[in-house]
């Protein structure tokens, strides 16, 4: 039998879609996994024993309407018995509909429930992202202690040498960048956070993030502070994040990806996001403010109210010495 998933499109929400496809193999442990993602989500899934197969899509490919049908009838020869999709997109069950694939299972949102073959409605209450996921297949238990991302030694041989050549030792990972500018660390609170630290810090993020990364380190320069920003490809920056001793992240999908592969990561969130997103790993502490008012969604004074002593506090709280 030959099942398919349709990830989500966000580095974040693709990491917290691993638990539902471990689920799913253990549940069909004779199933072929066929993977559907986006390009640059792939590298979440490489090396995945859960899966058998990824197809991955250009954004050309689902972008106009002429491409999003061809993609679907290519898919027709991966003979899909049973497709689930994890996004809430109109178009990934065209997609769907256009495999010919047999059962067709997603939540009903945007009126795609006439593409589906079984639909289920959105969780009445707010839910943990990976939980919504896992609704779809009856379940709800997220194993913490499984290895949902897999390094070979080759990638963690090469991360510990890049390192090395850039006499970085034991640094600390920062992700101060979101793909919602609103999610980002504002640049006054990061001076304020990281004083008087003696940490070898390591920036990551996209090209898109380099000019704003170097212009932290102008603005921190008693602060060790290297910028990787759009030097590495997705899957080489997770290799060099595993060589970290621990990490600070915006609401964003590199949070996610570091507290999954073991990694001791603080999750700075606003908003009253944190019930939904908040990443999924053994060591993980997340700051959110936004109990304390009434969230406007901006995350503005959510963040700002972090205070050094707060991240001070988490930071001991992740008894690294232990």
């Amino acid at each position: 039998m030959n099942i398919a998933v349709y990830s989500p499109n966000w580095v974040g929400d693709a990491a917290l879609a691993l638990p539902f496809i471990s689920h799913l193999k253990n549940k069909n442990p004779d199933s072929k996994v066929i993977l559907v993602c986006k390009d640059w989500v792939e590298s979440v899934f490489h090396n995945n024993p859960n899966i058998d197969n990824v197809v991955s899509l250009s954004a050309n490919q689902t972008r106009v309407a002429i491409n999003t049908i061809k993609t679907g009838l290519i898919l027709r020869e991966k003979q899909i018995d049973y497709f689930y999709t994890l996004t809430d997109s109109f178009r990934s069950a065209v997609i769907m509909w256009l495999s010919n694939s047999r059962y067709r299972i997603g939540y009903n949102t945007q009126n795609r429930s006439i593409l589906l073959t079984k639909y289920l409605d959105l969780p009445g209450t707010t839910v943990h992202r990976s939980k919504k996921y896992l609704g779809l297949i009856n379940r709800s238990e997220v194993n913490l202690d499984e290895r949902y991302i897999n390094l070979d030694d080759d990638q963690i041989k090469w991360a510990k040498e890049r390192m090395h050549r850039k006499n970085i030792n034991n640094p600390v990972a920062l992700f101060p960048f979101s793909v919602a500018k609103s999610r980002t660390f504002p640049k006054k609170k990061i001076n304020e956070w990281l004083s008087e630290s003696s940490e070898h810090f390591v920036i990551f993020g996209a090209e898109s993030d380099r000019k704003n990364a170097e212009e932290i380190i102008q603005q921190n320069k008693n602060i060790k502070i290297t910028s990787f920003c759009g030097d590495y490809e997705l899957r080489k920056s997770i290799a060099l994040i595993s060589s970290c001793k621990y990490a600070i992240a915006a609401d964003s999908g590199l949070g996610h990806i570091s507290s999954i592969i073991g990694i001791p990561t603080i999750s700075f969130f606003g908003a009253g996001r944190s019930i939904e997103t908040r990443p999924i790993g053994r060591r993980n502490i997340i700051i959110d403010k936004s109990e304390l008012c009434n969230p406007c969604k901006k995350n503005i004074c959510c963040l700002n109210s972090i205070k050094k002593s707060d991240v001070n506090y988490a930071i001991e709280s992740l008894h690294l010495d232990s």
